[in-house]
């Protein structure tokens, strides 16, 4: 079964009952690692015999060394053998739209696709020498690893770098396996199979010493003693030199043409590079063939390769600099003349590496630019990104002019913004900036002011603005925020572009520094008439954005669904593909905020279609916050949940920080409502001190609160009471001033309680509410206030309205909020009937809790109930009851388990829910309230 192994018994034992278990339905994921040459491939082709004998078809790929091999060429040459399974490389293809999504789906089609062809005698794909992986092909490995579970698919990855791989998400199901060096006793075993005659007992451990016991160096110095008579060598590069000086000078001159090209080559390009024939070629390399250097296969006489990759480094090592470069400049040469098309990164790489003089440095630039235009026609944005980095390290050498070299940094700013690397696109914006000032260039300014757009953190932008301030002193208005739109020079459009950025990225910062909040939206005003005298979509696009980033104030719903109405008639935006996408949830925004749910429940619809038709991640993710939104408002807090860690899964493969905040905001959310006061996975005062943002630290506050820990609230909320006079106008800030206005009534602010009441009375008839979560009717908090005032008739015409309006939209949880809220303004105003409206008010409130699953509500309304005299036995379950009963007879949980038929820990939980519900600290005063409930006498 499989080659003969040395060793790797414990290894090969795990092996074989991977194939076992994946033969019964579990599949896995297997990394081998360990340094070249320990047997990581001979490791994989005893697997691969393995699940072959076991009936399991076998797909294999593997990376190689050179930077011109395409993305993901691992799995490609892998699916290429699996056509008969219904797989091809086609199935790698990147399609249309933004980058990073179009790479997205590609992936995660290749995938499903992989996992749908495992046939029901499973199937194995082995990857060898991932260490030379790119990126997408690692992304893909995660993307299966994910969903091995319950399919009967091994995936075995061998690479001397495990860390490269990152963490794959598919533990339990992934077994790494680490190759140790063998042991003296493994060496003498290899010697004693491979051995002619008898061994000498000293030479195991001798060769040990030399190897290390790394297979391939034991190997070579086997090999190498059987075919000389001199001394042992003392490392690898003399074996494999003595393995190269046994072939003929014709042969080794070929080979170091070979190792130019790669560790694989095409005879024909070999050919063509020296001169020969390809019949002649492979004539001579047949001699490499027999003397183990190089290996063919018989179904791809055409295609040869290195038997490993140390001994094509050591051929390359052994070329002399001249002939080096000559060699990859005769390669270079006859790729362009080959009709084989897409070998525009072959030919940049061969041209780098021939670069000595400003003729070739020049050579090999216009090559990089070749390359970059074939990596962004096929939107691989990191192979793009590659190559404008060799050819600005080439620049110097090339003797570029400074225009030359500032187009080649922002091109390489714009690729690595598009492969999501934002402060390196950053970085070089600045760098082609400095170039582009002192040319004087505007075009060039400007465009490295708009490269990197639409991200959050006040880091980032304050560079942002920065560009954007030099660009506009190019265009001559740097000291006119609110100047008139007809006062700039040059391009209307471009100019309009540059005024939204800088508004937007004034905008971010505008907590932390007021003062920029005025200057963001006189920016966004004159960015909205210059792109209404432009004309180009593309800024309108932009201005609209802008706008819409400092839209507040209680019109700001309303404007936020007509903005979204204008971006839609605009139709397709070429340079803005997500154009759709923003339209939908700038709509769904002003909808919720409004109360408009039908409205919004058709603009969710909508967006769920443009997120399959176009299966762009982000736009997936816009979609599961919009739909946890909604089940937080029709109280579904399990959907809502399932729909957030949806979208956290998403976020973790999209690399966005931003998303990993907003699922922290829902979850703590959640969390409040339902009473999982133990489950965030993080310390919530330690994450508000370490992000002190008014909105982080009013979340955080009304979280701690609400579990009971005001001691750690207290403090969060002395740090955003100073930040709330100077909140910019935007769709945060009803938010905050809300949360801090009911934090301010619990600890006694009256100053901050007032405050928040007049700021917020404007809001009476809307919702905190967005695709960003639910958090109720303004009304329900503007009755707290006025509660905490002592104004019961405002509190309680307030809390009259938020229940109206809660009934309007259909939200149960915040009705019951509201209830609650109203009962205990009703109890403090204790006038005529009042104690009755209350009772009501808080049984209401009671079973909805209790229906929805709202523990800390339904402990609030009970303690209330009992404070008014009300009955409370109705917020129990039947068995809650009887469990209760027992309970006060002052039984144990094991006699009452014994006593029901159920579990003891099912009793735990019921114990633990009546206290909870109760709001009681300890048995004995379940016994108390049996009595005063009237259950026993």
């Amino acid at each position: 079964m499989g080659p003969h192994v040395v060793g790797r018994r414990h290894e090969l034992g795990e092996l074989a009952r991977v194939v076992a278990a994946a033969s019964a339905g579990a599949g896995a994921l297997v990394v081998l690692s360990g340094e070249a040459g320990i047997g990581k491939t001979t490791t994989l082709s005893w697997l691969a015999a393995t699940a072959a004998s076991a009936g399991m078809p076998v797909l294999a790929g593997r990376a190689v060394a050179d930077e011109g091999a395409p993305a993901c060429w691992p799995w490609s040459r892998a699916f290429a053998t699996g056509r008969g399974l219904g797989l091809s490389p086609e199935l790698l293809e990147i399609g249309a739209g933004p980058p990073a999504q179009a790479r997205f789906v590609a992936l995660e089609r290749a995938a499903n696709a992989l996992l749908a062809a495992v046939p029901p005698s499973g199937l194995l794909v082995t990857l060898d020498d991932l260490q030379w992986a790119d990126d997408a092909t690692v992304q893909l490995l995660r993307h299966v690893g994910a969903d091995l579970a319950g399919v009967r698919l091994i995936v075995a990855v061998a690479t001397r770098e495990p860390a490269r791989l990152g963490a794959v998400p598919a533990l339990p199901a992934a077994r790494t396996l680490r190759l140790p060096p063998l042991t003296p006793a493994e060496v003498g075993e290899y010697l004693r199979a491979t051995a002619a005659g008898r061994v000498n007992p000293a030479l195991p451990a001798r060769v040990h010493r030399d190897s290390g016991g790394n297979p391939l160096f034991v190997r070579e110095l086997v090999r190498a003693i059987g075919t000389s008579s001199g001394g042992l060598p003392d490392s690898l590069r003399p074996l494999v030199g003595a393995r190269l000086a046994g072939v003929g000078a014709d042969c080794r001159t070929l080979l170091g043409a070979c190792s130019v090209i790669g560790e694989e080559f095409d005879v024909t390009l070999l050919a063509a590079a020296t001169g020969h024939g390809p019949d002649e070629v492979s004539g001579r390399l047949a001699e490499a063939v027999a003397a183990g250097i190089l290996t063919d296969d018989a179904d791809a006489p055409n295609h040869m390769r290195f038997t490993h990759a140390l001994v094509r480094q050591a051929a390359y090592d052994d070329l002399p600099r001249p002939d080096r470069t000559r060699w990859h400049r005769l390669v270079a040469d006859a790729l362009v003349a080959s009709p084989v098309p897409g070998l525009t990164a072959d030919v940049a790489r061969h041209r780098i590496r021939a670069a000595t003089d400003a003729s070739t440095c020049r050579a090999a630039v216009d090559a990089c630019r070749a390359a970059v235009d074939a990596a962004l026609r096929s939107l691989d944005h990191a192979d793009a990104a590659h190559w404008y980095r060799r050819a600005v390290e080439l620049a110097a050498g090339a003797r570029l002019g400074p225009a030359e070299l500032a187009d080649l940094l922002l091109g390489l700013a714009e690729a690595e913004y598009l492969d999501l690397r934002v402060a390196e696109a950053l970085r070089h914006c600045v760098a082609g900036s400095d170039l582009a000032a002192g040319l004087g260039r505007v075009d060039l300014l400007a465009r490295a002011a708009l490269v990197v757009r639409g991200i959050g953190g006040e880091g980032p932008n304050r560079v942002i603005a920065d560009l954007c301030a030099r660009a506009r002193a190019a265009l001559g208005d740097e000291t006119t925020d609110d100047g008139p739109a007809d006062a700039v020079a040059g391009d209307a459009g471009t100019h309009a572009r540059v005024l939204a950025q800088h508004a937007m990225a004034l905008a971010q910062h505008a907590a932390s520094s007021p003062g920029l909040t005025g200057r963001a939206q006189a920016l966004s005003r004159r960015a909205m008439a210059l792109a209404h005298r432009d004309g180009g979509s593309t800024a309108l696009v932009d201005a609209l954005h802008a706008r819409q980033t400092l839209a507040g104030g209680p019109s700001a719903s309303a404007e936020r669904m007509a903005m979204g109405l204008r971006l839609r008639e605009l139709g397709p935006v070429p340079e803005r593909p997500e154009t759709p996408l923003w339209a939908s949830l700038w709509r769904i925004d002003g909808c919720l905020g409004m109360g408009a749910v039908a409205e919004a429940d058709g603009e969710i619809a909508g967006l769920a279609a443009f997120a399959e038709r176009l299966g762009w991640p982000v736009a997936r993710w816009h979609l599961l916050r919009a739909r946890a939104a909604r089940a937080m408002l029709a109280g579904r807090f399990a959907a809502a949940e399932r729909f957030v860690e949806q979208g956290q899964a998403v976020a973790e493969r999209y690399g966005d920080p931003s998303m990993q905040g907003q699922h922290i905001a829902f979850m703590l959310d959640i969390q409040r409502k339902t009473g999982r006061f133990d489950a965030p996975g993080f310390d919530v005062a330690a994450a508000a001190d370490a992000d002190p943002r008014p909105i982080v630290l009013a979340i955080a506050a009304d979280y701690l609160l609400a579990g009971g820990h005001a001691d750690p609230a207290r403090p969060l909320f002395a740090r955003l009471v100073p930040l709330l006079p100077d909140l910019p106008e935007d769709i945060r800030r009803p938010t905050i001033v809300a949360i801090a206005g009911e934090l301010a009534a619990v600890f006694g602010d009256a100053g901050t309680v007032a405050a928040a009441y007049g700021c917020l009375l404007p809001y009476a008839g809307l919702y905190m509410a967005s695709s960003y979560g639910y958090r109720g009717a303004f009304a329900r908090t503007l009755g707290v206030l006025a509660s905490a005032r002592d104004d019961h008739e405002a509190a309680i015409a307030h809390l009259t309205a938020a229940q109206e309006l809660e009934r309007r939209v259909g939200a149960p949880a915040e009705l019951a909020l509201a209830q609650l809220a109203h009962a205990g303004a009703r109890r403090r105003r204790n006038g005529r009937g009042d104690h009755e409206h209350a009772v009501a008010l808080a049984e209401r409130a009671a079973r909805t809790a209790r229906r929805l699953g709202m523990a800390p509500a339904l402990t609030a309304a009970t303690a209330l109930l009992r404070e008014l005299g009300g009955a409370d036995a109705d917020v129990l379950t039947a068995r809650e009851r009887e469990v209760a009963l027992l309970v006060a007879d002052g039984l144990p949980n094991r006699v009452i388990a014994g006593r029901l038929a159920v579990s003891e820990r099912t009793v735990e939980s019921h114990v633990r829910n009546v206290l909870t519900k109760l709001g009681l600290a300890n048995r004995t005063q379940v016994a108390a309230w049996t009595l005063r409930a009237g259950l026993r006498t």
